[in-house]
């Protein structure tokens, strides 16, 4: 059972990986763009990048959480100085019935 769950894990990995690197964006380098006490922070989804300075006691998904919603996953590298997030589409995962949620414009694009 114990391999069964390492398996999984690490096919997980690898997939967050693929998408990842797959990916062009990243703040890194962008660090002037923000004022003393904020830090750059960078969102892929769909293929589109959206741009806005956060503050750098804030986590890097807070920004991000009304333009990823469910069937997409946030996924957040906070790297200090700068975030990288991605919005990606979740696989096997049904939507709860009831209303869909409302569809939120992010609020800064490249």
């Amino acid at each position: 059972m114990r391999e069964n769950h390492t398996f999984i894990f690490i096919v997980l990995i690898v997939i967050a990986a693929d998408r990842i690197s797959v990916g062009l964006l990243t703040c890194r380098g962008r660090e002037n763009l923000c004022p003393w006490l904020l830090r750059p922070n960078c969102l892929e989804k769909n293929k589109q990048p959206y741009f806005q300075c956060t503050p750098k006691n804030e986590s890097c998904g807070a920004a991000w959480q009304m333009c990823c919603r469910r069937p997409y996953v946030l996924s957040c590298y906070d790297r200090h100085t700068y975030c990288d997030c991605y919005c990606f589409a979740s696989q096997g995962i049904r939507p709860k019935p009831g209303p869909l949620p409302k569809r939120i414009n992010c609020r800064a694009v490249f």
